[in-house]
């Protein structure tokens, strides 16, 4: 930064004064501080150089001209210094987290609720957020360059109250606390034909501490540890069944968006490829699948998730709840133009859904709670419209 001395300051005049003013002002200030009278002998010399200058026309034009630069520089730099301490201020309260968070309490509830307090993906503004109750932002990941995300697609809470999020854009997945702080990621091995293909759909924490990563595009479901290892692959090829019921999923038609760890060590398949539902253990072979029939599939499935009670819901523009003989004994549609990201049930009845919503003027994500009368409790916007 320039710290050359303003002249006019030093004379104490102003930059516009006349050629008389700059004389009396300096002669003033020279009778205070001349050496002779006991002033400062290098004030002085500065005086005599600032006089030397502004009083001589062609002198004082080119000086002139040399300041305006510099401030222009000056106002430059404290603009830059004002915006960096700015951001500095911003990121230290995003790092520190707000008072609603030091004091939330309850329990583990479901992936996407703890206590009272939601976790919710803004996929299309590129962060996390946490939600009370009324729906208020109370915590966001995101926002500061430090903790960029791209086209984050899920975030759950763990278990043991941390924040899991699939960053689907940077094809990691990002465990962390309340503070922001990273401890634990994956990401995707450094293999181009992997990477290029990659479109990971969903995650699921295991029972024993693994996450279940689902990705489509490489048509494969990993199991990966806390070591950053694959420890199990499943790309869709199925053991031999009795029933031939392993003929109803093709290896080639293999797109699986959802796979849930199950409590007896299964793992539950949701293959929008293939149109079904289905229930393997971990050699491959098929233990239940939905539809049974070789002529029926699903249209769409986003979604899935194993009941207490032995049943299954199946999630897409709707749920439906499917029991062990393929029967669907209920069914939810009462949003229209809808795809449902995440839906689980509590305990009470109520259930809780997490979609993305089509409206006039582009996509809402939403968050909604629903009670067993099919009455909405409450439906909260994370996520504003965007064009499409």
């Amino acid at each position: 930064m320039d710290t050359q001395e303003d002249l006019y300051a030093l004379l104490q005049v102003h930059p516009k004064a006349t050629s008389d003013v700059i004389k009396k002002a300096y002669r003033a200030l020279m009778l205070k501080n001349h050496p002779d009278k006991g002033g400062d002998e290098q004030l002085a010399q500065r005086l005599n150089t600032a006089y030397a200058i502004l009083i001589d026309a062609d002198k004082r034009l080119d000086y002139d001209r040399q300041r305006n630069e510099i401030l222009v520089r000056r106002v430059a730099w404290e603009r830059k210094q004002a915006e960096a301490a700015r951001q500095a201020r911003e990121e230290a309260e995003l790092y520190k987290p707000p008072p609603e968070i030091r004091r939330m309490e309850g329990n583990y509830h479901l992936p996407i609720l703890w206590g009272s307090h939601l976790v919710a993906a803004d996929e299309r503004g590129n962060r996390v957020l946490l939600l009370d109750e009324k729906g208020n932002v109370v915590w966001v990941y995101g926002k500061s360059p430090k903790e960029k995300l791209v086209k984050p697609r899920l975030a759950q809470f763990t278990p043991q109250g941390q924040i899991m999020v699939l960053d689907s854009g940077q094809q990691r997945l990002l465990r962390m606390n309340l503070k922001k702080e990273i401890t634990w990621a994956y990401e995707y091995p450094d293999q181009p034909s992997r990477r290029a293909q990659a479109q990971p759909r969903f995650f699921n924490q295991t029972v024993s501490g693994t996450v279940l990563l689902t990705d489509a595009g490489n048509r494969a479901i990993y199991e990966i540890n806390e070591g950053q290892q694959i420890v199990w692959e499943f790309t869709g090829r199925l053991s031999f069944h009795l029933k031939l019921n392993h003929l109803l999923v093709q290896p080639d038609l293999f797109v699986p968006v959802a796979a849930i760890a199950l409590d007896n060590g299964h793992i539950l398949v949701a293959d929008q490829g293939n149109g079904r539902v289905y229930e393997i253990n971990r050699k491959g072979k098929l233990t239940w699948v939905y539809p049974a029939k070789k002529q029926q599939t699903l249209e769409a499935v986003n979604f899935i998730w194993r009941l207490k009670n032995g049943n299954t819901w199946i999630a897409s523009d709707k749920i439906e709840e499917v029991n062990p003989q393929g029967d669907v004994v209920w069914t939810y549609q009462q949003i229209a133009d809808a795809d449902i990201k995440q839906a689980y049930p509590l305990p009470d009845g109520r259930f809780l859904l997490d979609f993305s919503h089509l409206v006039k003027r582009g996509i809402n994500q939403e968050l909604m709670m629903v009670n067993p009368a099919h009455k909405i409790l409450f439906r909260h916007y994370y996520s504003q419209y965007r064009f499409i």
